[in-house]
């Protein structure tokens, strides 16, 4: 606080706050007694400049409100390159944070691409924990400070066609199969699956994420594997495998609905609002439509060669 008063008050002795100093006097024209006078008028000077010192001393004193980014490498959404977050909606919320800044002092402490079980604990152990993109949930709803959609999601399971053709309808038809299906440890679906009487069969084979499915879907140590629809094939060629052998068997419909990022809760709620109104405004005015349709369209080119 002293340091502070010292800078503001230093300003002020210069005209930056716009208290006039006190017009220089001709000793020799002050009459007797006025001592008390001129004591009087420099206290209420003083303490002119001291309330202007509190006055500008939050803009000054403010910390930066830092944030801690955790998210999972998911790919065109968000994705480490190269030590970089990439991603369409890595992109669009790194934008929506320097729209921030303009209005708060936010500083991204740091970004870290977690296993989805890891990003969840911090999100929901510590303030000032932005997270996406996870799905908002009636379970989830009171776990975190919402912010907006930040893409559309909607998964299949799938299969390799160099296997035998699995018959089923609905989600409920695979319960009582003998295959392996992998699924995300502590991700929405792994609940939902659970809830439908998955867990009892053993029918569920955990994995880190799509990128551990995939391999062990070619490889032969799973049967069925959930992965989102726009993003499944390429995501495959990317990993050197043939993306057109995926075939669809049957789509995860009571999930399908968009991700989210959310701060966790106990995080600086005026800093939250500013969040939610520049998101807001940057899905009003189109960036982000045309973010999603620049990336989807970049990667599923540049993933499979076409």
């Amino acid at each position: 606080m002293g340091n502070v008063r010292r800078r503001c008050c230093r300003q002020n002795r210069q005209n930056r706050t716009g208290i006039r100093t006190p017009a220089k006097r001709n000793p020799g024209s002050l009459q007797t007694g006025t001592g008390d006078q001129l004591k009087s008028g420099l206290w209420i000077f003083v303490c002119a400049v001291f309330a202007a010192c509190l006055w500008d001393g939050p803009q000054v004193r403010a910390d930066p409100r830092q944030i801690h980014v955790v998210t999972q490498d998911f790919a065109p959404l968000q994705w480490d390159n190269n030590g970089s977050p990439d991603g369409y909606v890595a992109e669009f919320m790194l934008a929506v944070v320097e729209r921030v800044r303009r209005r708060l002092p936010v500083s991204v402490a740091s970004f870290d691409f977690l296993p989805w079980k890891r990003a969840m604990l911090t999100a929901q152990s510590d303030p000032n924990v932005l997270i996406f993109s996870l799905s908002r949930t009636q379970a989830r709803e009171e776990a975190f400070m919402w912010l907006g959609e930040v893409s559309p999601y909607g998964q299949y399971f799938y299969q390799l066609d160099t296997r035998p053709a699995v018959a089923a309808d609905r989600i409920e038809d695979l319960v009582s199969l003998k295959l392996r299906i992998g699924v995300q440890d502590g991700g929405n679906l792994h609940g939902y699956l659970k809830r439908l009487g998955f867990d009892e069969t053993g029918n569920l084979v955990p994995i880190t994420d799509y990128h551990q499915g995939i391999e062990m879907l070619y490889l032969g140590r799973l049967d069925l594997l959930p992965l989102t629809g726009f993003l499944a094939r390429a995501s495959a060629c990317r990993m050197g495998y043939d993306g057109a052998l995926l075939q669809p068997v049957v789509f995860i419909e009571d999930l399908a609905q968009p991700l989210w990022a959310a701060f966790s809760q106990g995080s600086d709620p005026d800093m939250v609002e500013v969040f939610r109104e520049e998101m807001a405004e940057l899905r009003k005015d189109g960036f982000f439509d045309s973010l999603y349709a620049e990336h989807i369209d970049r990667w599923q080119k540049r993933a499979c060669g076409g």
